[in-house]
Formats: C-alpha cells, sequence, structure tokens
C-alpha cells in the first residue's frame, strides 16, 4: 500500500502552497479471503481481496494489450518507490488492470507529470489465465528487517519490487499460475522486496499465496481446496514444512531468521512458524491481529468464533495456515470451519460488513476459479468499485473481454477540501493547513466531489455510501434505518439479477453483457443518491439521536402522518384518540370502510378521522368510549394505543404474560400489553411498570407503530 502518501502530500501542499485533500481512512486496511472450492456451493475457490487506500480517490480499469511491452523493453516504476527496473523476456501477455487514475495528467503517487508508468495496478487476469491479487500490506518484525532489510533506495540500478509493480510484471511474462510465483521469487531474490506483503497469483489449476516481511526472504504456499482464511493486512503463514513439494521458499529463511534471533520452529525438522519468525505481532497492549477485521470476519464465518483480539493474541493457530501435524506434512489447513457451505453472496457479504467494506475500498475483484472449463472461461472475476459497504459485483469473463464500461474510466479531478460546506455535492473528509505559526495542522471539513463525479463508477459509489455515513453531518439528520433497508434491498435485487443473467450468458458476449451491467448498477448507484437527498429530514425538532428519529421518517415517508407544519413533528404534544386511530388506519394502508354508517354523534362527517374511525369500529379495534361516543379529542394513553394495535393484529393470545405491576391480568388490554412487549412494541416504562394510564405523545405512538411494521 502507498505508505509515503501522507509524506508526499505534505510536500506536495508545500510547494503548491494550497490545500489538498486527504484520505481519511489509512491505507493499510485491504482485507483478503481465500475459500478452497469443497467449502463452498458451487465447488469453485474464490480468491478475494480489497485495495484499500483512502476516500474520494478515483480508480480506473483499463484492458492492456498483447505486445504493449516489446521484448527487450525497459520497464521503469513509479520514481516514489525507488523507480523499479525490468527487461521483458518477451512481448507481453493481454491483460486487464485497475489503476489509480492520473489527476490532470500528473502521477498522485510520484507528481511526475505526463507519466510513463502506471499508478498503482493492482488487479488483473491475462490472456493465459493467470491473475494476480496484489497487494495485502503486512509487516515485518525489526528484528528480521534488521537483518534482511526492504530495498527501498536503488543502488547500481537495483530496487526491490514494490506493489504498484507485481501485477504488471507478472501479468506481462507469467504464462501460468506457477510461472508468476516462479518469478516473483526470482525477483525478490535478485532485487529484494520494497515492502512487506501478501498476494495471490492463480489460474484455473493453481491458487498461489505468497508473503515476506523482509526484503529478500517469503514463503509461497499452493493451496488446497479444503481451507478457508482471512487476511486483514497481517503474516497469517504460521508452522510449516519446507520440505512439503507445495511450498516454495527463499533458501535462507531459516537462517535468516536465526540471526535475528526470532526463529521459532525444528531447523532439523525443516520447520519454520513464519509468522512467528517474521512477523510484527504487536503486543499484549496492542496486538496485532488485525481486529475488528479478523474477530468480525471469523464470526461472519461461524457464529460460535466469539473471539476477542486478546483470544487471537494469545493464539495465533486460531487463524494461520500450518501443513504440519503430529510432526507430520499434511495437506494446508486453518482452524476457521465455516458453519454453511460459502457461496458467492457470503462471499459478497463479507465484503459488507462494517469494519471491512468502508469509504477506504477502492476496489475489489473476486475471482472465481473453474478447473474443468475451456482456459477463456476458468475464470470469473467479480468486479466491484468504490465502497463496496452497499455496492454491486459485477461479472466478467475477463479473457473474452473486448472493451470496458465507459464509467470505469472516466479521469476526475481530486475531491478539493475546504473547512466551509460547499453548495455543491460533498462528503466529510480532512486535510492539512497551516496555522498561524506555519506549521502544518490536520483539519477537519467537507471535500467537494469532481464536477463530472456523477460521470464516475468509482465517485457514484464512494458518494453513496459516503452520505449514508455521514449524512447527520453534512445535513443534521442521518439517514434512517428504513432509507438504508431501501438501499441495500435495491442493490441486492439487482446482485440478483446479475447473478442470474450471468449464468444463462453465452460467455462471448461479457463484453456487452458486462457493460450493460456496469451501466445499471451506475445509474442505480446514482438513482439511491437522488433518493436519501430528497429524503432529507424537515423537523427541526427531530434529531438523529432521538429514540422516534427513524420512527418519524417512516411515518412520514408511509404517509402515516405529517408534520405540525412544515418544519415541526412536535413530538412532545399529546395525541388524541382520532390521531392515533386515523395513523393506525393510514399505516393499514387507509382501507375504504365498508360501511358508511356513524354510530358516533361526536365524529363530524367529513372529518379527517372519519374514514379511520369507521374502519376502526367495523374491524374490532375500538367501540368507542360509549355506544354513541368515540371521544376523538381525548388523549390516547398507553393502554389504548396498544389495544388497537393488537386488535388490528387480529388478537393474538399466544405471547408470554408480563410481569408488571400495574397491568391486572383482568384488564381489558393485558393480552394487548403481553403481545406488545413480546413483539418489541414496547417495553413499558420501567422494570415493573408499563404506566396504562399516561397519555402518549405523537412520538411514542409512531415509534409503536413503526416498531409494529417491523414485528
Amino acid at each position: 500500500m502507498k505508505k509515503n502518501f501522507v509524506k508526499r502530500l505534505l510536500s506536495t501542499i508545500a510547494i503548491m502552497v494550497a490545500i489538498c485533500a486527504l484520505a481519511t481512512v489509512s491505507a493499510s486496511a485491504c482485507t483478503t479471503i481465500y475459500v478452497g472450492g469443497n467449502m463452498t456451493d458451487e465447488g469453485t475457490p474464490f480468491v478475494a481481496r480489497t485495495e484499500d487506500y483512502g476516500a474520494d480517490m478515483n480508480k480506473l480499469w483499463f484492458i492492456s494489450e498483447a505486445g504493449h511491452f516489446h521484448k527487450g523493453d525497459r520497464y521503469l516504476g513509479c520514481p516514489e518507490y525507488g523507480e523499479f527496473e525490468w527487461t521483458f523476456t518477451h512481448d507481453s501477455y493481454r491483460f486487464t488492470y485497475f489503476t489509480n487514475d492520473v489527476f490532470n495528467g500528473t502521477c498522485p503517487e510520484c507528481g511526475q507529470k505526463d507519466p510513463t508508468h502506471w499508478s498503482y495496478t493492482e488487479f488483473g487476469t491475462n490472456e493465459k489465465g493467470v491473475s494476480v491479487s496484489a497487494t495485502e500490506t503486512i509487516y515485518g518484525g525489526k528484528e528480521v528487517t534488521e537483518v534482511d532489510p526492504f530495498v527501498e533506495e536503488k543502488k547500481d540500478g537495483i530496487v526491490g519490487i514494490e506493489e504498484t509493480d507485481i501485477p504488471t510484471i507478472l501479468l506481462a511474462e507469467a504464462g501460468s499460475a506457477r510461472e508468476g510465483v516462479e518469478l516473483l521469487a526470482h525477483i525478490y531474490d535478485e532485487y529484494g522486496a520494497c515492502a512487506a506483503s501478501g498476494l495471490f497469483i492463480c489460474d484455473q489449476n493453481e491458487v498461489w499465496y505468497i508473503e515476506n516481511c523482509s526484503g529478500h526472504q517469503y514463503v509461497a504456499i499452493r493451496l488446497n481446496n479444503d481451507i478457508v482464511f482471512l487476511e486483514p493486512n497481517l503474516a497469517i503463514i504460521g508452522l510449516v514444512d519446507l520440505d512439503d513439494e507445495n511450498i516454495i521458499a527463499s533458501k535462507g529463511l531459516i537462517e535468516t531468521a536465526k540471526a535475528a534471533k526470532t526463529y521459532v520452529g525444528d531447523e532439523k525438522e525443516n520447520t519454520i512458524d513464519f509468522r512467528a519468525s517474521y512477523a510484527n505481532l504487536g503486543t499484549a497492549e496492542s496486538p496485532r491481529v488485525g481486529a475488528p477485521r479478523m474477530v468480525d470476519g471469523l464470526k461472519f464465518l461461524n457464529e460460535k468464533y466469539d473471539y476477542t483480539q486478546d483470544d487471537l493474541f494469545a493464539d495465533n493457530t486460531k487463524f494461520t495456515i500450518s501443513n504440519v501435524k503430529d510432526g507430520k506434512i499434511v495437506p494446508f489447513y486453518t482452524n476457521i470451519t465455516p458453519d454453511r457451505k460459502l457461496s458467492k453472496d457470503d462471499v459478497f457479504s463479507f465484503y459488507q460488513l462494517s469494519s471491512v467494506g468502508k469509504p477506504s475500498n477502492q476496489e475489489i475483484e473476486i475471482f472465481q476459479l473453474f478447473k474443468n472449463r475451456p482456459v477463456e472461461t476458468g475464470t470469473v472475476g467479480w468486479v466491484g468499485v468504490g465502497n463496496m459497504a452497499n455496492n454491486v459485483f459485477v461479472p466478467y469473463y475477463p479473457m473474452l473481454l473486448e472493451d470496458i464500461y465507459k464509467g470505469y474510466q472516466v479521469s476526475t479531478d481530486v475531491a478539493s477540501f475546504s473547512t466551509e460546506k460547499p453548495d455543491t455535492f460533498c462528503n466529510v473528509g480532512t486535510s492539512y493547513v497551516k496555522d498561524a505559526d506555519g506549521n502544518w495542522q490536520r483539519v477537519s471539513g467537507y471535500k467537494a466531489y469532481p464536477q463530472n463525479w456523477r460521470d464516475s463508477y468509482y465517485f457514484t459509489f464512494e458518494g453513496l455510501n459516503g452520505y449514508i455515513m455521514n449524512a447527520e453531518q453534512l445535513t443534521g439528520s442521518p439517514v434512517t434505518a428504513a432509507d438504508k433497508q431501501y438501499v441495500r434491498d435495491q442493490l441486492n435485487d439487482l446482485q440478483k439479477k446479475f447473478n442470474e443473467e450471468f449464468a444463462a450468458m453465452d460467455p462471448k458476449d461479457t463484453t456487452k453483457a458486462g457493460k450493460d451491467m456496469a451501466e445499471r448498477a451506475h445509474k442505480l448507484g446514482l438513482e439511491l443518491i437522488d433518493y436519501l437527498l430528497s429524503h432529507k429530514n424537515p423537523f427541526v425538532d427531530v434529531k438523529g439521536s432521538d429514540y422516534f428519529y427513524d420512527a418519524v421518517q417512516w411515518a412520514v415517508a408511509q404517509g402515516v402522518t405529517s408534520g405540525t407544519d412544515a418544519t415541526h413533528f412536535s413530538p412532545k404534544a399529546p395525541c388524541t384518540r382520532a390521531q392515533a386511530v386515523t395513523f393506525l388506519w393510514r399505516a393499514a394502508g387507509s382501507p375504504e370502510p365498508k360501511d358508511s354508517t356513524n354510530p358516533f354523534t361526536d365524529v363530524k362527517a367529513g372529518s379527517y378521522y372519519e374514514k379511520a374511525v369507521l374502519w376502526a369500529v367495523e374491524n374490532g379495534i375500538t367501540n368507542g368510549t360509549s355506544d354513541t361516543t368515540f371521544s376523538p379529542d381525548a388523549k390516547c394513553n398507553r393502554a389504548q394505543i396498544v389495544t388497537f394495535m393488537w386488535r388490528a393484529a387480529k388478537s393474538p393470545e399466544d405471547a408470554p404474560a408480563c410481569a408488571f405491576g400495574d397491568v391486572s391480568a383482568e384488564a381489558y388490554y393485558a393480552k394487548a400489553v403481553n403481545w406488545a412487549v413480546d413483539k418489541k412494541v414496547t417495553s413499558g416504562t420501567g422494570a415493573d411498570a408499563f404506566s396504562p394510564n399516561a397519555d402518549c405523545t405523537r412520538a411514542q405512538i409512531a415509534a409503536f407503530l413503526y416498531r409494529g411494521s417491523n414485528g
């Protein structure tokens, strides 16, 4: 990941004497999941990783045509990372790749104008079926990096390979996953690495996972179909026997750890615990175990895994990979056992976890591998771009792609920072400004989206999720739970359609179908943003922190009630019987009463509540306060509203009895109270009190109806 970004940004600010936007989330937040084929309902492995860098930083997707690099051409990487050099051994293969947007012709990494290098390639698949997902930032221990330091500065034309170079070199050169692993191992041996990382190289026949925590030492393991693991920015290769034919490791792996006095293993048996020997493990006070993502991810895979970060620090074998049991070499395994066969939707949902799907997501390509298909259809890439908390994955056959949806390739300016809220669409963020003494200080403010942000697939989903996350800071009111669910439901429905359409599609149509799906997803993202912007809270007396906030927004959206004027809901105002029964009637869809005969002298013909009262009477919801009166202006109490709701629900009697001291078992409302508590409509006013005769406010009745609608 881009570890020098903050340093470079401050330098750029000093040169330009301007305020520049800064990502609000650390770069070290990529998250990996691998699911072996035997652990999935389709029998296919899934290789998945997000690239996480920072919010509101555009990412683009392209195809590098065959021969883009010629045999003998010299490749020069980004100068910010030492400008890695490579001479191509043959004309390059055709491959897909993601890269940073080169803002206004300037590399966002090194600041070079009209750069000849690509800026941070991340994922891709080449014409031979080789896919690369690189890299996941991990961390080496101080002791080993002192013995085997990273090669960060060029000397005699040699500098270590960095994340930005790995996909480009491997996809251009490698004809198989194994060739890719051997090539990367050669580069680590001869050139070294610029940083510690974990990465995948795979094809339909083999999946390899590689970790390095120092300049030249590494372990590559060939994964099987009976293993699941998570990798949230930490080394996860544990105790391994290096004599396994499914391992490719550096020759000095054990010797280097011994020199650093960190070696854990059995030298006679040629085993090493790579994580224990090479990784930065953190401390008991600050454990490096990938929390909260590892904790949340393990719980997602198996509900019984109630681990804390302390549990994981105390026992790394809860998440590490090994091939040793009882002193013998066995197939690679972890102690992670999902509580179900995992589907593609499970893999998608993993990236919606709150600790995983977030503003720092730039893009993800999930590789689904089919061993028994022709090579051209042996890899499916499920592509997501932007914040994945609310998003969709668009499927492609990458080797058959002839063109890519234009929204993935729209170049934009950067999101501009200001301490004043702009009039245009924006998100919240932070940046650095000079204080009165000339010192750079990090301040909070707003990031105005570039003028053409709606044309960008990335900015659309970054904007959608940014608004959902920060609406209260932007508008004074959060997005309601109902609107959040609406967004999720719309995207889930579209994902289901994509899954079905892709399964029925002729692979040769992947370009046309992929562009169509991406355009539909892009359009829906924009529609959802517009929907949320039109659903702002109009009431100055209803705050996002109020317990009734979601209920009021739901009631207004459903036409159950409006405010007492354009900007007030009057949540503390008492609710009358007329209002209460009208709210209930509207919540039921405002059905027309079958009988227009009005028995009540105090219910005026044509009043706003007349039909509601008639409907309530004919459905046994209320009989009035006497044979001829309804008492519409009388205040509605807690006993009455739960009784109205209970009767509207057909008076169920299966709820357990409550132990409220002020609710007699003989009371007309006793069964209604039991039902209301069971359905979580209300929990009473105290441990032993329901307060049946207490008047209900407008906010309380809105909350009761909202909870009842979700029960």
